[in-house]
């Protein structure tokens, strides 16, 4: 009975496992409406896995699993979480890989000590989940965000191995045939590496987008340089001609003065004023690199016809770094320009930038053409290889323990970002 109890228990732990790993894998939020979601998969597939087993046998539930709940759990990512279908794969896969830990430590822990697998597969079971949460579930998440063609090398070993482990060990006894301590120790030592290699590669990766962002924000300063230099070459031009014609100018505002031709005189000076204005360099906050980005959009929206409206408050030192700052201002900018050129007629952008009490707190708000899709609070895109720009948004954010909120409100897109 109570052998019966504690298998009960670890087959329960190793579906909620499955589901819940594989769903952090997917950076699926561990909120209340997806906790529910999950567990109503959690118990629809425990009642299918129960007709099989009273119908059946135990043996029928491990040959069917594949069919019977990892084939609906990737259509329920699919379908569901909107989640890309590859991606999903891998995040099964995975997780199913995950558990090769608790298999060969329960193995060999009953070579020595008998009548305790069950014990020990749920305990280990338990300390893995804790494990990849603090050190696996980023990494992997993280990866499965990239482009469908860039997951291949990422995908190939738990992909494989879940093949060759269920033609191997389940629909044939191949790898049965020696010592199952020393069998079951390969998949265990697979997993170990997979986790390393995922995390070496997640770092690799991180300094590639780094490094990407960095050149993105050289390439800039080179532009704003360029610009600058060809501003100060035409104020130059235009302050020679306006010494050259100064006489005049003031020849003629005081023949409007004597011949009492005030109001004249008034347009006269102001029109001199404007142009005295268009020779100075124009500086929107005191931060160099919002100034930066905001030069290199501003003439974008002017060239696309937008209505471009901010208001900026940002001092010059700010505690976080230019690259960071570059990533979300950049992406959050790119993301409206993206989204308003679809419309024909009235295009928008508003900004809001402002420091209070320590925090930068950064509001990006656009009209758009087509409805955003939202999945776990983040827009995505149905243009295959968009949509990585909220991601980035997310992810960059995250790092900052920081805050952001996609939301959309009287036909209007709006992004509030606190960090």
């Amino acid at each position: 009975m109570i052998y019966t109890i504690l298998e009960s228990i670890r087959y329960t732990l190793t579906l909620l496992f499955g589901i819940f790993v594989s769903a952090l894998f997917l950076d699926i939020r561990i909120n209340k409406k997806n906790v529910i979601c999950l567990f109503l998969f959690f118990y629809i597939d425990l009642v299918l896995q129960g007709i099989f087993y009273f119908t059946k046998d135990l043996s029928a539930v491990i040959s069917l699993y594949p069919f019977i709940t990892h084939l609906p759990l990737l259509l329920f990512f699919v379908l569901i979480f909107k989640k890309r279908l590859f991606p999903s794969l891998i995040a099964i896969t995975s997780a199913y890989l995950c558990c090769q830990i608790s298999n060969w430590t329960t193995i060999f822990v009953s070579s020595f000590i008998k009548n305790i697998d069950n014990i020990t597969y749920s305990l280990t079971l338990i300390i893995s989940f804790v494990f990849i949460i603090k050190f696996v579930y980023l990494p992997i998440s993280q990866l499965l965000k990239k482009q469908s063609r860039e997951l291949i090398s990422l995908g190939i070993i738990p992909i494989f191995y879940y093949i060759f482990d269920y033609l191997s060990t389940v629909y044939t006894k191949l790898l049965y045939i020696g010592n199952k301590t020393t069998v079951k120790f390969t998949p265990f030592l697979l997993c170990i590496c997979y986790f390393v290699f995922c995390t070496v590669y997640f770092k690799q990766y991180e300094e590639k987008q780094k490094i990407e962002t960095t050149n993105k924000l050289i390439y800039m300063k080179q532009a704003q340089s360029k610009k600058e230099m060809k501003l100060m070459e035409e104020n130059e031009k235009k302050i020679i001609l306006m010494r050259h014609d100064m006489r005049h100018f003031l020849n003629n505002i005081l023949n409007d003065l004597e011949n009492n031709q005030n109001e004249h005189a008034i347009e006269y000076i102001h029109t001199l004023f404007d142009a005295i204005g268009q020779t100075v360099r124009k500086k929107y906050c005191l931060n160099d690199t919002v100034n930066m980005i905001m030069t290199s959009y501003e003439n974008r929206m002017k060239d696309e016809n937008i209505d471009f409206h901010y208001q900026l408050s940002v001092p010059k030192k700010l505690a976080i770094s230019d690259i960071d700052l570059t990533s979300i201002l950049s992406n959050a900018l790119e993301n409206a320009l993206k989204a308003v050129l679809l419309l024909k007629d009235y295009r928008f952008i508003q900004l809001t930038i402002e420091e209070k009490c320590g925090k930068l707190l950064i509001s990006v708000e656009n009209n758009y053409l087509n409805e955003p899709i939202f999945v776990d609070g983040i827009p995505i895109s149905k243009e295959k290889n968009h949509g990585f720009g909220s991601q980035s948004i997310v992810y960059t954010v995250d790092k900052l323990n920081g805050n952001c909120q996609f939301s959309v409100n009287n036909h209007r897109f709006i992004l509030r970002i606190v960090i």
